[in-house]
């Protein structure tokens, strides 16, 4: 009789045990649908020039080094809105237009936003071996005082870059010396919240006005 008791309580705490986790497992699988669900009409809701990401998408860390010489890592992402693309300061057309239009679009924000909200704006280099710290002080205050302009070694920026889905590729001039190329590059600009996450990637070609609504739009709706 003390056995089949003692079976009888084991089995009992057993029984117990797995409704336990079979509801443990069944509000996991309630909370993740319900929080999908929420990230999509989210992303409904938020029409911008490019792809809001509802679930903002985490990154591992990174070490560059910044226009004044300061080291620049994921850290200085934090606590603040962020406007990260890639170029450099060879580039043609679309690097200076993009940034010419990052300045339209930040002093239109200086008027409309209190200090707190305004974006970061970052420049990273894809052509580290041309771009030096000075070089690279030079070309992005020159739009801007306020904008930053950050480099590294070639397989750190190689690393970023495939974490944020940047293409790169140099592109020799005909006749010319090793030092004349040019860069085709990715010319998204990736926006990331104070969490140093990618809340949404804006598409080019890159006009002030729509990213002053897209910006707003999209700091409106997140509340950060």
């Amino acid at each position: 009789m003390t056995n089949k008791s003692s079976r009888n309580s084991h089995n009992k705490w057993l029984s117990i045990m797995l409704l336990a986790l079979v509801a443990c497992v069944g509000m996991a699988i309630y909370f993740g649908i319900a929080e999908r669900k929420q990230a999509i009409q989210i992303a409904q809701h938020i029409k911008i020039d490019g792809i809001f990401v509802p679930t903002p998408t985490d990154i591992t860390d990174f070490q560059l080094t910044d226009n004044v010489g300061k080291t620049f890592t994921k850290e200085n992402l934090k606590g603040h809105w962020t406007m990260m693309f890639f170029g450099f300061t060879n580039c043609g057309m679309v690097c200076p237009t993009t940034l010419a239009e990052l300045n339209k679009m930040y002093r239109t924000l200086q008027k409309e936003l209190p200090d707190t909200q305004l974006p970061q704006v970052v420049l990273v280099s894809v052509d580290p071996e041309r771009d030096t710290i000075e070089r690279m002080n030079e070309y992005v205050t020159t739009f801007n005082p306020h904008f930053i302009g950050v480099r590294g070694d070639l397989p750190e920026t190689e690393s970023l870059k495939k974490q944020l889905h940047i293409v790169s590729a140099k592109m020799q001039a005909d006749g010319q010396g090793q030092s004349q190329y040019t860069i085709n590059h990715s010319a998204e600009i990736m926006l990331f919240n104070p969490e140093a996450k990618v809340q949404a990637y804006l598409s080019y070609p890159h006009k002030a006005d729509q990213m002053v609504s897209d910006y707003k739009s999209i700091l409106s709706t997140t509340k950060s």
